[in-house]
């Protein structure tokens, strides 16, 4: 079957300014985590091949309907982007470079899991110019993981940073997890205790959230799994602030801590509702024209997306409220912060009230706790 959806990718709103950053999806995994939600498949292995060859003309075809500039960013995510051959890697990121011209010092991002990573794809992805891995580590307190349905350990996870390490790879972030049901104070003190002494360059630290569909979710609603109250959760937050300022990061978004000069850059190009291209089943693209915007997604499920012939499912259209408002939700997930769009005065003025933000020369900029709080500056100005 192919399939041939609405074409919410044209128009001229997509002339005015240029892609600079490229987010690539790769959705395999070997096992589907309780708590995942994210576009990601199991037992799709055999897909691979006719995957990466959908890519490879999703690109071509991106690169002749849409104006990009000089990628400063490209990013591989999942799913398990780590599970591919190594080769495909490279000669994904071959198909890039032959369309599209890559700025010399592009932070180019691979997602890794630890089980699935060893010294030759390190060496492989190293050569190709992968130069920031994004390993997903989420713990090192087995019931934790256990609960997470994590098929990882402690010791894979310092085996594939030492590996990482050897191959040359100086930019490293771990993604930790905490909240988690049944996981002490102590066992999440000991998490942070284990990713420091890896000396990541960055942290990304979620606070783990039961969405509906999930293994996890199923699971609480059948009373198998407690709760984890909020002034609880609370303390792991704080932990997690007092350790790692002590050990020198420093919190520039909700979610992430990193050394001086090792932010994300591909991340920040989301938080800045800088135009991205997705490619990939489920990825999603974001264009900018003047005040208003345009979101569009493509086919979810692998083999939707191999056999289609315009790889885009739907999309839609911000007006410039919605995308103003948009602007401001995540311009203030940042301790960057933004200059505010015009027509939210009150909406601000009610956040500085209640101390979410502050306001410095021309720019607003969430306080510590509006970092914490921050679903209540989102649900101010949406």
């Amino acid at each position: 079957m192919t399939l041939s959806g609405p074409d919410p990718a044209a128009g001229d709103v997509l002339n005015n300014e240029r892609f600079h950053h490229l987010y690539v999806h790769l959705p395999f995994c070997r096992h589907k985590c309780g708590y995942c939600d994210f576009n990601a498949y199991a037992g799709l292995d055999g897909l691979m091949q006719p995957y990466v060859e959908a890519l490879e003309r999703e690109l071509g075809c991106a690169a002749e309907r849409h104006s990009f500039g000089p990628l400063a960013t490209v990013y591989f995510g999942g799913g398990t982007p780590s599970l591919l051959p190594a080769a495909a890697i490279g000669g994904l990121l071959d198909r890039i470079r032959s369309l599209f011209e890559v700025e010399a010092g592009a932070e180019i991002t691979l997602e890794a899991n630890p089980a699935s990573t060893d010294p030759a794809k390190l060496e492989t992805w190293r050569q190709a110019g992968v130069n920031r891995l994004s390993i997903g580590v989420q713990g090192f307190d087995p019931r934790a993981l256990a609960v997470l349905e994590r098929r990882t350990d402690g010791a894979q996870a310092r085996r594939a940073v030492g590996q990482a390490r050897e191959a040359g790879f100086t930019n490293l972030s771990l993604d930790l997890i905490y909240a988690v049901p049944f996981q002490t104070l102590a066992a999440w003190e000991h998490t942070l205790s284990q990713a420091l002494e890896l000396n990541p360059e960055h942290l990304s630290c979620y606070c783990l959230t039961i969405e509906p569909g999930t293994l996890l979710h199923r699971r609480l609603t059948r009373g198998q799994l407690p709760p984890v109250d909020v002034d609880v959760a609370w303390q792991f937050l704080e932990r997690c602030r007092s350790v790692l300022i002590g050990a020198g990061y420093r919190r520039y978004e909700v979610s992430s801590w990193s050394r001086p000069g090792f932010e994300s850059r591909h991340n920040r190009s989301y938080w800045q509702c800088r135009p991205v291209y997705g490619a990939g089943c489920g990825a999603h693209s974001y264009a900018r024209s003047g005040e208003s915007a345009r979101r569009w997604w493509n086919w979810s499920r692998p083999q939707e997306y191999i056999s289609s012939t315009s790889f885009v499912e739907d999309g839609e259209d911000l007006d410039p409220r919605k995308a103003r408002a948009e602007q401001i939700m995540l311009g203030l997930r940042t301790v960057d912060g933004l200059e505010p769009p015009h027509g939210f005065e009150t909406e601000l003025a009610d956040l500085e009230e209640a101390g979410l933000i502050a306001r410095l020369a021309n720019r607003v900029h969430p306080t510590e706790r509006g970092l914490d709080l921050h679903n209540q500056i989102a649900l101010a100005v949406l």
